[in-house]
Parts: structure tokens; C-alpha cells; sequence
């Protein structure tokens, strides 16, 4: 400790006798960053540790610069190191920490580089998500600790944890309060739309890359950019065409959408056209984009999803075909393969609901029988249900008016041309097509993210 620096003593004494937040604010603030970063880091000899003194709860100002920088100096997983990070982020006041904003992001950026050096990036996700949890003024605030978040949890393939938070839509971005800026928006909503679309949730991870596509811009980002690529992919999947951006979408953005993502526009197109033929043409003509985006798998995903969307044309034609017709007529050949496949396709449907049919093996290689929607939705749980999204579509709309204006007024916002997409590799099982690919989990950090769900 250097000569002119306060004792460990005084230093507890200072900490202990600053407890609301405009005292720490005024004095305890510019008292703790004046202090050598060794003050904290080290363990002192022979005396108690300061840590060990100082309430989570009651100090918790204080007790985030211990353990931003014991995080930081400890290399891997330590046990006793996380039982004081568990105690903090489940005590921790959050007036106090809001006022640290800059320690806060800074303790979780050392706490997923703990984890990842043990090799074990979901030792950090409970935390994280519990301390998302205190720090906000309302579950539907965004902080700068949404976007690491979520890319540590596709980095560990864990995603329970950050499922009730993904689920809350964000409502409030004001930067005043939370101290996020524009790239935080746009990374938590193409990290979320990669896990909804991981979940195969394809109606959520359109929302949210359409979110990042659309925010306000006077120059687009790369991020808007690859959100704009896997919004296509994932509205194929889902809706079987891509929805026309909302007109609030900057036109700086559309334009340069139109420039950076013609592979995605033309096999939409071809999509759209329900031609098996077309869609393979255009799958191997940008083959060579698609998995240099990683979204290749994604793409053959399209595939099966097509075959989905001709079944349930045939059932407004037909009552009754069999499957080695159906096998053909959707472009599966007529192999036994081809006909087993279709099969799978339709018993899937059946259960999920998307068509209602029966199948009987009476007849060689069977036949399916398409029945009539038992549900006529003439009843008052269809009323209440419609009702209720019609209350969900005017809150999201009067939400993102003021999101609209909230992002708009970010610093950052006029300085995004420069954004990129910094976010490490990380698995993903393809089971659709039985992949699992070989991966480095603890790649680069600044590597494009990839996954078996969106690389070949």
C-alpha cells in the first residue's frame, strides 16, 4: 500500500459510514476510484479480509469493486470466489449498483471470463440473470448486461435461465437510468433471435430480428445487417414468406439491406414461388454465402419447412391421397425413403396441430385422410383470445413509439456505422438433419458466431 493511501481500517470505516445513495455517490464514489486497484484485489496478510467484513446487502457499492477486481485477478473457476458472487447478485442493492453502472458491466464481463477460462461458460448464467433481475427498475428494462447474457448462454447452450427474460419484452430503454446504448439493443435482440430460433420459437426470433433491423439509424449497422439475413431465414421457417419491414425502417438501413443481402433476397423469392426446383437452384447458387454467414444450415431448414407448406395445401384439395402420392407430389421422389420421410412429416404435423389427418396402413405403403378443424372458434375463449392480442398489439405499439425515441436520443445512435458483431463460436446440434459438428467453444471472441443449426 502506497504511503500516502488510506489504512484497510480506514478504508472499512469510510465504506461502512456511507450508506444512501447520494452520500455514495458524492463522497464514496470518487474515494474508491482514487484507490490503487491492488487495494482490492489483494488478500492482505495477517488481517481480515475487507470482503469478509463488508455486507453484500448493506455495502453493496463497495462490495462490487472487491469483486470486480478479485474476478478479474483469478484465473478459472474458485469455488469460495463464487459463493461471495452468489451472495452478492442475490442481496445486492439495486439503487446502489445502478450508480456503479460502469463497475456493474464491468464485474460481469469478469465473471464470464472466470467461467470461460474454467471452460465452463453456464458457471456465469445464473448469476448473471439473477443480477439482471436486481438491477432493474422493471422486468421490462433493458440493461447492459442483457447482451452478454445472452451470448453467454449460447455459448454454454443453456437457455432456461434466460427464457423469462427473453419472454418480457423490452419496454424501457432509457439510457439515462440503465446507461445502455444503441449497441446493446441491437445485440441482445439478434443474440435472443438466435436463441429463439435455436428453440426453433421461429415467431419470436423473427420479432426480435426485425427489432434490430428496424431501430433507428442514420447509418446502418453490421448487426442490423446479419439480423436482416437470419429475419429472412426465420420467416421462411415460420411464415413461409418474408413480411415487409415496418415503414419506420430507415431508409439508410433498406438500402443497404438491398446491397449486402442479395443471396437472401433471391432465394426468398424462389421460396416463395413453393418450387422444389427453384429453391435447391438458388440453395446451391449462394451456397458459398451461406455458410460463410453460417447460415447455411438454417437455409436447408427452409427445405422440410416447404414440404410442411405443400402438405397443408394438398389438405384444401384432397380428402384422402396416399403417401407414395403425396411423396411424389411435393417433389420427395418415390423411393421408399422419400415415402417414410413424408410419413415422418405428417405424423409431426398431426401432433402439433398443423393439419388434421389420420393415416391407415390398410392399403400398401398407407393412406392419409384429411379431416376438418374440429375447432369452429365460434366460442368465447377465441373472442377472449383475439381480444387479448388486440390488447398486446396496442401496448407493443405505444412501447416501441417510445423505445423509437428512447434510441434516438443514445450518443451512440450517431456514431453506429462502425458496429460490429463481437461474439465468440459456440455449438449447436442440428437435429434435423443428425449433424453435430466439431467446434472450438472457446474461439476468438471476435470470430462471426456459429452454430450446426446455421453452418453446414
Amino acid at each position: 500500500m502506497a504511503p500516502n493511501e488510506p489504512t484497510l481500517d480506514e478504508i472499512i470505516a469510510k465504506i461502512q459510514s456511507c450508506l444512501d445513495t447520494a452520500t455514495i455517490t458524492k463522497t464514496l464514489l470518487p474515494f474508491l476510484n482514487n484507490l490503487h486497484e491492488s487495494v482490492f484485489s489483494a488478500r492482505p496478510h495477517g488481517q481480515t479480509d475487507p470482503i469478509d467484513i463488508l455486507s453484500p446487502a448493506a455495502h453493496s457499492f463497495a462490495y462490487l469493486y472487491f469483486l470486480v477486481y478479485r474476478c478479474k485477478a483469478s484465473h478459472g473457476f474458485h469455488p469460495a470466489l463464487l459463493e461471495k458472487v452468489w451472495a452478492f447478485v442475490t442481496t445486492c442493492d439495486g439503487d446502489q449498483i445502478r450508480a456503479a453502472s460502469d463497475k456493474a458491466l464491468s464485474f460481469a464481463e469478469a465473471l464470464v471470463k472466470m467461467a470461460m477460462e474454467s471452460h465452463q461458460p453456464v458457471i456465469a448464467i445464473r448469476p448473471l440473470a439473477v443480477f439482471i433481475q436486481r438491477i432493474q427498475l422493471s422486468p421490462g428494462q433493458l440493461t447492459m448486461i442483457h447482451p452478454l447474457l445472452a451470448k453467454t448462454c449460447l455459448l454454454a447452450q443453456s437457455f432456461k435461465d434466460i427464457a423469462p427474460i427473453l419472454d418480457c419484452d423490452i419496454s424501457d430503454v432509457n439510457p439515462t437510468s440503465t446507461h445502455i446504448d444503441y449497441r446493446d439493443f441491437l445485440l441482445y435482440h439478434y443474440y435472443g433471435g438466435m436463441i429463439y430460433a435455436y428453440l426453433k420459437q421461429f415467431e419470436r426470433a423473427v420479432e426480435f430480428f426485425k427489432l434490430a433491423v428496424s431501430a433507428p439509424a442514420d447509418v446502418a449497422s453490421a448487426i442490423q445487417i446479419e439480423s436482416y439475413k437470419k429475419y429472412v431465414l426465420t420467416s421462411l421457417l415460420h411464415y413461409g414468406k418474408v413480411p415487409t419491414l415496418p415503414k419506420y425502417t430507415a431508409t439508410a438501413v433498406n438500402r443497404c439491406l438491398k446491397l449486402h443481402c442479395v443471396p437472401y433476397s433471391e432465394f426468398a423469392v424462389a421460396y416463395e414461388k413453393k418450387s422444389n426446383s427453384a429453391i435447391r437452384t438458388e440453395l446451391e447458387k449462394h451456397k458459398q454465402a451461406l455458410v460463410r454467414d453460417r447460415n447455411y444450415g438454417l437455409a436447408k431448414q427452409c427445405m422440410e419447412a416447404l414440404h410442411r407448406r405443400n402438405i397443408q395445401d394438398l389438405t384444401r384439395t384432397y380428402l384422402t391421397l396416399s403417401i407414395e402420392d403425396i411423396t411424389s407430389i411435393i417433389g420427395l421422389g418415390s423411393d421408399q425413403d422419400g415415402a417414410r420421410r413424408v410419413e415422418g412429416i405428417i405424423v409431426r404435423m398431426i401432433e402439433s396441430g398443423d393439419i388434421f389427418a389420420t393415416i391407415s396402413h390398410e392399403h400398401a405403403g398407407g393412406m392419409v385422410s384429411f379431416l376438418d378443424d374440429p375447432n369452429q372458434h365460434n366460442n368465447t375463449a377465441t373472442m377472449d383470445k383475439i381480444n387479448a392480442q388486440m390488447q398486446k398489439a396496442t401496448a407493443i405499439t405505444s412501447s416501441l413509439i417510445a423505445m423509437d425515441q428512447a434510441i434516438s436520443s443514445m450518443p451512440a445512435y450517431f456514431n453506429k456505422g462502425s458496429h460490429t458483431i463481437d461474439h465468440p463460436a459456440y455449438p449447436m446440434d442440428e437435429s434435423d438433419y443428425g449433424m453435430q459438428l466439431g467446434y472450438d467453444a472457446y474461439a476468438d471472441e471476435g470470430s462471426i458466431l456459429s452454430s450446426a443449426l446455421y453452418a453446414d
